[in-house]
């Protein structure tokens, strides 16, 4: 059915549900400060979501009203918007489960990835988390350093062989290929040889999953919104009846990673929930040995209290690859944006690279604890997950009635300094990460600038309240909810680092580089501005160094 004949089958729907919405509707948040708003039935998620530039109004509104204020969402709804970081420990490490993520939020996780751990709430998520355990501690994760640097001599080596010195080259592509790469193998031990040009029907499924994600339309916006507002029964009827390309983008990339990983269980002998195919046990003794997180995770699941069904096994890899596949491909690309703008910081981090394999040896391969000992590295890490998160906000619920304390006050209408703000149950927070990640008070009168020596002063991040799981940054979470496999891409992130500027050079194109850092759902991307058609891209001069 053609999107224009659903249009009064929408509405129709949409008035009713919005009627009765407002006849109970009550202004929690109306002694809270906020920006004006051009249109009740849009509010400001239109304006959000098709900025210019990442933060291009959220932080010019933080820093006119506050930590938090009154946000307006679609149909007059009202939102709180939350950068300060007491309100964000009690929000996501106190308040744990009872501000769970919101029902769009949770819909959207189920359509991309599935039913797995981004998709799960309060104690199917707990199951979850145990059952996923296992496969990510520090010991285990540690297990893979030899194959993260085997992906990064191997990204070295096709820039060798297919360009000439001091060439331009999109590094975003290349880096988004050898993340991809590196997750086949060590998440089900699938082969995408995406460094080989050996595209697959995934890989184009997952590089083109946001294609046409940016800057939604106004009908848009508002479908995203009833989706939350309406009734399920109505959302489901219309979802069924007038499916968008982006629906089928996100269908095809979740139907291919099921497929993959079940692909890769069958050639082991085995069913998703871990059960033989066949009593050949020469197929078991070999899954026993693997190493790959499948493997650990069907592992894990002899504990009943952690066992998952064959839908959520499958759920979790297409999880674990859409959240590690872009995500860290495209912090690598962002720090090496930075150190390419900022040469002095590019030149001190490879003498403390080429210091370390001095030491070490020529051939010597290094450990993870080599790695953690090299403080400029992961301060350029940090530096780098800070400034550009990305992902740069989320949004959770409250599910009872609730105080948020703030470390910052903030001022009322009435002129009140206000330091509690209550909350009613069902309340909708729009949770600012690059907000936080670039908040003054946390980080200092510098912090919309790259300086990675802010995290060697350790006086700079004292602070009541500490969230996140690395470095005092919100860009993998906190809580409950915080991103279980952080380890594995930072140390991912260490070992591609390390290789790369060992070998290489990488400096802005002589004719400069104007890049936009752009909103693509709720993620931050760079594109080359006047080039927005061409998507993602980030051309750098890459020179290469001697090989002695």
């Amino acid at each position: 059915m053609a999107f224009l004949q659903l249009v009064p089958l929408a509405l129709s729907a949409s008035i009713l549900g919005l009627l009765a919405l407002l006849f109970r509707r009550r202004k929690p948040l109306s002694f809270l400060q906020g920006p004006p708003v051009s249109s009740w039935l849009l509010g400001h998620e239109y304006e959000l979501t098709n900025q210019r530039e990442v933060g291009d109004l959220e932080f010019k509104w933080f820093q006119d009203y506050g930590t938090v204020f009154r946000g307006a969402g679609c149909c007059g709804e009202e939102t709180l918007m939350v950068s300060d970081v007491d309100a964000l420990h009690h929000i996501l490490n106190t308040g744990g489960y009872r501000y769970p993520k919101t029902k769009d939020d949770e819909r959207s996780s189920e359509q991309i990835t599935g039913r797995g751990l981004a998709w799960a709430q309060g104690a199917t998520h707990k199951r979850h988390r145990k059952a996923l355990n296992p496969a990510f501690t520090e010991s285990q994760l540690r297990t893979f350093v030899p194959l993260f640097q085997m992906y990064a001599d191997k990204l070295a080596l096709r820039w060798r062989e297919r360009f000439a010195d001091s060439q331009i080259i999109d590094v975003s592509k290349w880096l988004q290929n050898t993340t991809l790469d590196v997750l086949g193998e060590s998440t089900f031990g699938f082969h995408f040889e995406a460094l080989d040009d050996k595209a697959s029907d995934f890989q184009i499924s997952i590089q083109k999953i946001f294609a046409n994600s940016r800057q939604p339309f106004k009908l848009m916006t508002l479908w995203r919104t009833w989706k939350r507002l309406l009734p399920d029964p109505v959302v489901d009827y219309i979802a069924s009846a007038y499916v968008t390309e982006e629906d089928v983008r996100f269908k095809s990339f979740l139907e291919l990673a099921k497929g993959s990983a079940r692909d890769s269980l069958a050639r082991k002998g085995l069913n998703a929930d871990g059960e033989k195919r066949s009593n050949n046990q020469s197929n078991m003794r070999g899954v026993e040995g693997k190493k790959d997180i499948l493997n650990m995770l069907l592992r894990s699941m002899e504990d009943p209290k952690k066992r998952l069904d064959e839908d959520e096994v499958l759920s979790q890899v297409s999880t674990m690859l859409f959240a590690g596949y872009e995500l860290t491909a495209m912090t690598l690309t962002w720090i090496l944006y930075e150190l390419s703008r900022n040469l002095n910081d590019q030149r001190r981090l490879r003498g403390e690279i080429d210091a370390i394999l001095a030491e070490k040896g020529k051939n010597a391969m290094l450990t993870a604890n080599d790695y953690d000992s090299m403080p400029f590295l992961n301060a350029c890490v940090k530096e780098g997950l800070r400034l550009r998160p990305g992902v740069q906000f989320t949004t959770r619920e409250a599910d009872l009635d609730d105080v948020i304390p703030l470390a910052q006050p903030v001022i009322s209408t009435s002129g009140e300094m206000l330091k509690k703000i209550p909350v009613i149950k069902g309340q909708r927070v729009h949770i600012s990460i690059a907000a936080y990640n670039r908040s003054p008070s946390i980080w200092g009168s510098d912090s919309d600038q790259w300086n990675p020596s802010r995290f060697l002063r350790l006086e700079s991040t004292k602070q009541q309240s500490s969230i996140g799981v690395f470095g005092n940054v919100l860009s993998f979470g906190s809580g409950v909810r915080g991103c279980i496999g952080w380890r594995f891409a930072v140390i991912e992130m260490q070992a591609i680092l390390v290789g790369l500027l060992s070998q290489f050079e990488f400096q802005i194109p002589p004719a400069g580089l104007d890049i936009h850092a752009v909103p693509l759902k709720t993620m931050n991307v760079p594109m080359v501005r006047g080039e927005l058609d061409k998507g993602l891209q980030m051309p750098l001069v890459v020179k290469r160094r001697s090989i002695s």
